[in-house]
């Protein structure tokens, strides 16, 4: 297994890696996104509001609808 700057691995005496130190400044774009997922790195408040908002397609639909029924009246 290739070297790689700023990633540690530790074996047992089977041989198989049990532990993994990786250096985050490093793999910053690489490793967040996972620690985001197992809930180790809590997300900033701004990405909480932003993954509850509302998708674009619904956003449209909730403008047209609402011009739609503005031209009706």
């Amino acid at each position: 297994m290739p070297r790689i700057a700023g990633v540690i691995t530790e074996k047992n005496a089977k041989g198989e890696i049990t532990f993994v130190t990786i250096n985050v400044k490093k793999h910053r774009k690489t490793i967040m996104p996972v620690l985001e997922q197992m809930g180790v790195v809590k997300k900033s408040k701004f990405m909480q509001e932003f993954e509850k908002g509302v998708p674009v397609k619904a956003g449209f639909k909730t403008v047209k609808d609402h011009v739609n029924n503005l031209w009706k009246k």
